[in-house]
């Protein structure tokens, strides 16, 4: 027998209706799966019928999931919230409850970054939490190099100061004298 053009190629009506219900459902994936079709063949209808592209729906996609969410747990996905709540901040998310251990983490993490500073805390996670073994030996190698180099650095420090100052001063007072040797000409 062959292939056979899917209803929606076919029928103009029949297109139309899946056009709205992926504009309702805020997807052409979910139309095709409560239709019982593919993706592929309600777009290849939608341009052959010169419908075009249906406008996402992203609260329609939100809902979905939600729903899914919901079947999957038996329990509702997020607490409701009170209407009034919702009315007078709209696009607000409620945080979600932490547990103790997270809450834990958290402080935790804060801590650490109020005593050892951002750099020091980024550099300890880099070599304890690196997803390959090999990166976490580089982050230990370059903390000892760094280590080596440091104090040498230290030394020199105050001098390359300034000497930095020292050429920047210049370099302003510079960019300076023109300017004035200009109005001292003008006022000749």
């Amino acid at each position: 027998m062959g292939w056979q053009p899917s209803r929606f190629l076919v029928d103009r009506g029949e297109a139309e209706r899946a056009f709205q219900l992926a504009e309702q459902l805020g997807s052409v994936n979910a139309a095709a799966a409560e239709l019982g079709t593919s993706w592929p063949s309600l777009r290849k209808a939608f341009t052959r019928h010169g419908l075009g592209i249906p406008a996402r729906n992203p609260e329609a996609v939100r809902q979905r999931a939600i729903a899914a969410a919901r079947q999957r747990t038996g329990q509702p996905a997020t607490p409701s919230l009170d209407p009034v709540f919702v009315a007078l901040n709209p696009g607000a998310l409620p945080a979600r409850e932490r547990s103790p251990a997270e809450l834990y983490a958290w402080v935790r993490r804060e801590e650490e970054y109020a005593t050892l500073g951002a750099n020091v805390v980024v550099e300890l996670h880099s070599e304890s939490h690196a997803r390959r073994p090999t990166t976490r030996a580089w982050a230990i190698i370059r903390r000892a190099e760094r280590a080596h180099r440091n104090p040498s650095d230290r030394q020199g420090r105050g001098e390359r100061r300034q000497a930095d100052r020292a050429t920047r001063s210049d370099r302003t007072s510079r960019s300076h004298q023109p300017e004035e040797q200009g109005m001292v000409a003008d006022a000749r």
